[in-house]
C-alpha cells in the first residue's frame, strides 16, 4: 500500500509541471511581437534627404534615369493628391535603346566616317593636282574618286616608261615623287595597278603584257616605298589588257589603257549618293577590244 501511495503521488506531481508549460510559448511570442513593433517603428520614420540623395544615386549607376520623386497618398485607394499630402519617392529608369535604333545610330556614323574620308581624299587629289601643274605633270595624270578610293592613273608613254619596257623615265620619277610625300601621309593602304592595251607585246623582254604590267607596277612600287611609302600598306598587281579606260579601237584610246593606276583605298566605304556629290568625272570604260596590227610593246 506505501508504495502505490507513492506512484500517484509521482504521476500528480509531473501532471501539474506540463499544466505550465504553455506559459514559456506565451512569453516567446510576446517577446516576438514585441521585435516585431520594435522594427517596424524605426522604419515608419524615412529621412526624406537621403532617399533623394540614394534616387540620385541609383539614376547615376543605372544611367541617365527620369527621375519622379512627387508621389502622393491615397494610391492604393485612387485617391488624387492632396495639397497637404506627403510625397511617395518612386524611382523609374529609362528603357534602353531598341536594336532598330542603335543600327540606324551606327550607319549614321558609318556615312558621317566615309564623308570625312572621301574629304581626304578630295583634298590629296587636289595638292597632288596642284604641285604636278607647278611642274608642268598635269597632263600626266589623270584622277577620279569611286568606290574604290582615289585613283591616279598616270599614263606610261614617254611619262613613266618607253614602249614594251618597265624601267621608270626621268618624268615618271618627278611624277612619284610628287604623289608620294601626299599618299605616305595617310593611314590608308595603297594599291598600284598596271594595266597595257591590248595589242600583243613583241620584244624580248616580257612574255606577253601580264608580265609587262606586273613589272611595271612593281616598278612603281618599289619607287614610292623608296620615297617613304610604308610597304606594309602598299601592293602590286598587273592586269594586261583586261581593264580598259579607253577604247581600244583608236591610237588615242590605246594610249589611255596604257597606264599604272595609284589607288588608295577609302577606310570606310562610301556609298553611292557620296560619291555623287564628291566624284570627278569618271574616265569612260569601252566595250570588248579589237585586234589591231600589232606593235614592238604595250
Amino acid at each position: 500500500m506505501p508504495e502505490k501511495r507513492k506512484r500517484r503521488g509521482d504521476h500528480e506531481e509531473g501532471g501539474h509541471s506540463d499544466s505550465e508549460r504553455w506559459m514559456i510559448s506565451y512569453a516567446d511570442m510576446l517577446t516576438l511581437l514585441l521585435a516585431l513593433f520594435i522594427v517596424m517603428f524605426a522604419i515608419s520614420k524615412v529621412d526624406q534627404k537621403k532617399f533623394q540623395e540614394f534616387s540620385h544615386g541609383a539614376a547615376q549607376y543605372f544611367g541617365e534615369a527620369t527621375m519622379a520623386l512627387n508621389g502622393t497618398e491615397g494610391v492604393l485607394d485612387g485617391q488624387p493628391p492632396t495639397a497637404n499630402s506627403t510625397p511617395t519617392p518612386t524611382i523609374s529608369i529609362k528603357k534602353p535603346p531598341d536594336a532598330a535604333n542603335e543600327a540606324l545610330a551606327r550607319e549614321k556614323a558609318r556615312k558621317a566616317s566615309a564623308r570625312v574620308e572621301m574629304e581626304n581624299l578630295a583634298r590629296v587629289r587636289d595638292r597632288i593636282r596642284s604641285e604636278l601643274a607647278a611642274k608642268g605633270l598635269k597632263d600626266a595624270v589623270e584622277f577620279r574618286l569611286d568606290e574604290r578610293g582615289l585613283v591616279v592613273n598616270i599614263i606610261t608613254d614617254k611619262v613613266l616608261f618607253d614602249t614594251g619596257r618597265a624601267d621608270l623615265r626621268p618624268d615618271g620619277v618627278r611624277v612619284l615623287d610628287v604623289i608620294a610625300p601626299s599618299v605616305r601621309t595617310l593611314a590608308n593602304r595603297v594599291t598600284i595597278e598596271g594595266h597595257t592595251d591590248n595589242v600583243p607585246i613583241t620584244s624580248g623582254s616580257f612574255v606577253s603584257n601580264w608580265e609587262l604590267s606586273t613589272a611595271r607596277a612593281t616598278t612603281v612600287l618599289r619607287r614610292l616605298v623608296a620615297a617613304g611609302l610604308p610597304s606594309a600598306r602598299v601592293s602590286a598587281a598587273g592586269y594586261a589588257d583586261q581593264r580598259p579606260s579607253g577604247s581600244n579601237r583608236s591610237s588615242a584610246g590605246r594610249a589611255r589603257n596604257r597606264r599604272v593606276a595609284v589607288v588608295v583605298l577609302p577606310r570606310v566605304l562610301p556609298d553611292a549618293a557620296l560619291l555623287a556629290t564628291s566624284a570627278t568625272p569618271a574616265m569612260t570604260a569601252t566595250a570588248a577590244p579589237v585586234t589591231v596590227a600589232p606593235h614592238s610593246g604595250a
